[in-house]
């Protein structure tokens, strides 16, 4: 049977994308190659059209028309039938060897002659998907915890051309694949070979069209490149198959598995997430007598104070004048800076990490201000701006049993050790955030403490691409490393951090994401430098026994990890600038200032179109990371956007959170933590009421299933392995499920053996 008999669909116009080109226009492209079509192979059930790889599977349309090297079109020869359910040809003129083996999947592998020479700087670049956009109703993408899209919808379109055009499905899409609708049918496409891989979303005549390539280079070209290619008939069907495919494969480890080789996991059962912030040794909170601290520091502390404003202060006089607030806050930093300077620790080479030299540096400043200024300052051990034992009491005090508590960096735990223990102590995980893939040139930013990597490894590990050049870091700065490189140096300083901070969890930020390039210094293929993220992981854990997250929690990358921030609210608008630049737009999110607080992380936003509606409304999300991964990583909210930053969506992401059993994730500074019934105290202990219960109960359990309950998506169902529900109401109405009477933007768990519970969001204060 012919493609060209069975496939009625195709568009002529597409002809003007070099990849969608196929046999039937080759001569517009190639002269040499004959516009003949080669007869189809065919596997069972399933019709393919060798040279231009066009697929059918029954009724179902796999695949159109897609095949090009290099944007050539491609003849077969050397057709082989190795039986009824395999056969293989080579591609001509590029010598790339397919083969198609049908049993419950359909796989397709591609491999390049090793006779071809590919050069530094010129992948072979093999365009062989493009979705058949007529009959493809819905698109289900990993991007973020998952998005279905109706293909037909012109505010998806736009939004996945522009943001999300030449994505790679190994960072971008968080697991290697997608799912289609066609009619009843759910088609899946899993890339094996998930590294090097590229889609191209389109719009044709008003219709979503995606496409996908792969690149052989010159660090990859000896591997082949394989897809799995399956039917099923729920929208979840790729994300089930996925799930399987690992756990045949040895890639799964369950949260069980993980618990066995650390108790402490435990502990992570029923706990939202907490970002600690501030790292300086004293806080406005700490200062109980303020003239009295004002005559000293401009009379008799001998500190040398920079800032003009702070020096202004120095006439004001007690009875005439009041300090404000601004004023205190000023005061407080100009300390704490002077002392950054009076005791400092050296700059980090290879021999030494000065962790070590930090921790002294930190205790000389408090040893220092006790002798000094102790009169004017409450208790040593309540000093902070991010941990304190008060802050530990009135966590207690609020009634909060679990907890994971973060830092921006270890500093505050170098300060106040005996709070860190205290903390364990109260059955709370405390960690810091750490990353090892920026580094800056050293003195160029001193508050970015984790990228203080010393210059020679920078220069050593800075990712080179394959036209020379050194990949540039985080925003423009520094380098890029290679996991893979300095690995000793890395391992000690993580060594150091965890032993003297007394840290029983720890953050690796970007590790989880599968932010994997080439490195032509080191000749790391993009699979190599997955390897080197895991390693890293996985040996922290082997040997420190510690509770660890990343970023993302991708799916290429999460040995080792426990828990993962970002793909329940992931960054987005990066170039909006009603977002990052209009500081009167409602929509702005914030300045990266003052330190202890920034109001990129505290100031209240709220979210725009078509934001609002894409990425945070119910219709539009499902659950698939959660299928794959409940049991195994739990995950949160990107540390951009906890779960109190956007107003207007506050509800929808709480019901949300709820519905798919996943932790809050509240941002905490010195001010909000005075007491035990300040707003965002009392937003924790309200999330724990509610994920807490449900947790221990779901923690070690499958998402199985998950369904709308309405025709307009607005009541939801989980399912899990053990018959426990979570039914989710986002309407403004109660409604009645199975006799339960679920209340108005509410969740409804129905848990095994357990009564059911109900739980309603609060509003932001």
């Amino acid at each position: 049977m012919l493609y060209l008999l069975w496939n009625k669909n195709v568009s002529l116009h597409r002809v003007k994308y070099s990849y969608m080109i196929g046999v039937f226009i080759a001569t517009s492209i190639s002269s040499s190659l004959s516009a003949m079509p080669t007869q189809a192979i065919q596997l069972k059930s399933v019709d393919i059209e060798p040279n231009s790889l066009a697929i059918k599977w029954e009724e179902s349309i796999i695949n159109q028309q897609a095949l090009n090297v290099n944007g050539i079109p491609q003849k077969a020869s050397n057709i082989v039938n190795i039986s009824k359910s395999e056969a293989s040809w080579i591609l001509k003129p590029s010598n790339i060897k397919v083969n198609a083996k049908l049993n419950t999947n359909l796989t397709l592998s591609f491999k390049l002659d090793p006779e071809n020479k590919i050069e530094r700087n010129k992948p072979l670049t093999l365009t062989w998907f493009n979705l058949e956009e007529i009959k493809t109703k819905e698109l289900y993408l990993p991007f973020s915890e998952g998005m279905r899209v109706p293909t037909s919808n012109k505010t998806w379109i736009k939004y996945l051309t522009e943001n999300h055009n030449n994505s790679n499905t190994t960072q971008d899409l968080k697991m290697p694949f997608w799912t289609a609708k066609q009619g009843s049918e759910y088609i899946s496409w899993h890339m094996v070979t998930p590294t090097n891989n590229s889609l191209v979303f389109s719009n044709e005549g008003n219709k979503l069209d995606m496409s996908s390539s792969h690149q052989f280079t010159y660090l990859n070209y000896t591997k082949p490149f394989t897809v799995s290619i399956s039917r099923g008939k729920s929208w979840l069907s790729g994300a089930k198959n996925y799930r399987k495919w690992r756990l045949e494969h040895g890639y799964a480890s369950t949260l069980i598995d993980k618990e066995k080789q650390n108790p402490d996991i435990n502990k992570f059962i029923g706990a939202n997430q907490v970002y600690l912030f501030g790292y300086d040794g004293i806080s406005v909170q700490d200062v109980k007598d303020w003239w009295g601290l004002h005559n000293w520091l401009f009379n008799k502390s001998q500190l040398e104070i920079e800032n003009p404003e702070v020096k202004e202060l120095k006439n004001l006089v007690k009875g005439k004048d009041w300090l404000n607030h601004y004023q205190k806050q000023l005061m407080v930093d100009s300390i704490n800076l002077a002392l950054s300077k009076k005791y400092s620790a050296p700059l980090p080479s290879k021999e030494n990490n000065t962790i070590e030299d930090q921790f002294n540096a930190s205790q000389n400043k408090k040893n220092w201000l006790e002798k000094n200024a102790s009169q004017f300052l409450t208790e040593p051990d309540k000093w902070g701006q991010a941990i304190s034992s008060d802050i530990v009491n009135n966590f207690l005090k609020a009634g909060l049993t679990r907890l994971w508590l973060g830092f921006d960096n270890w500093m505050p735990a170098f300060y106040q050790p005996k709070a860190i223990e205290k903390a364990k102590k109260a059955g709370y995980l405390i960690g810091t955030y750490d990353s090892y893939n920026t580094a800056i040139p050293l003195s160029s930013n001193e508050g970015w403490l984790t990228a203080q990597i010393p210059n020679q490894i920078r220069k050593e590990c800075a990712i080179e691409l394959a036209d020379g050049s050194k990949k540039t870091g985080f925003r423009g700065n520094g380098n890029y490393l290679n996991p893979l490189c300095e690995m000793e140096y890395v391992q000690k300083r993580i060594s150091d951090i965890i032993r003297i901070g007394h840290f029983n969890s720890l953050f690796l930020d970007v590790d989880g994401t599968a932010m994997a390039r080439e490195d032509y210094h080191l000749m790391s293929s993009e699979s190599d430098i997955l390897n080197g993220f895991n390693k890293r992981m996985q040996t922290i854990v082997d040997k420190h026994n510690i509770v660890l997250g990343s970023e993302d929690g991708n799916s290429l990358t999460t040995d080792g990890i426990v828990f993962a921030h970002g793909l329940e609210t992931v960054g987005f608008g990066w170039q909006d600038k009603d977002m990052y630049k209009n500081r009167r737009s409602p929509y702005f999110l914030g300045r990266w200032y003052p330190n202890h607080k920034p109001e990129f992380f505290f100031k209240k936003s709220e979210v725009k179109e078509p934001y609002k509606t894409l990425l945070f409304s119910p219709k539009y999300r499902i659950p698939l990371y959660q299928v794959v991964f409940h049991d195994e990583v739990i995950n949160s909210h990107h540390w951009h956007s906890d779960s109190l930053k956007f107003s207007n969506v506050k509800i929808e992401r709480d019901l949300t959170a709820m519905l798919y059993n996943t932790p809050a994730m509240v941002h905490l500074s010195r001010d909000e933590m005075i007491s035990p019934d300040s707003e965002r105290l009392k937003q924790l202990k309200h999330y724990e009421l509610g994920y807490k219960p449900i947790h221990e109960v779901l923690w070690n359990k499958q998402l199985i299933d998950f369904n709308w309950l309405t025709q307009d998506g607005l009541v939801q169902q989980t399912s899990y392995s053990d018959g426990s529900r979570i039914i989710a109401n986002f309407t403004d109405a109660p409604i009645i499920v199975d006799n339960h009477n679920i209340k108005p933007l509410s969740i409804l768990a129905v848990l095994h053996n357990k009564k059911p519970l109900l739980w309603t969001p609060l509003e932001v204060e």
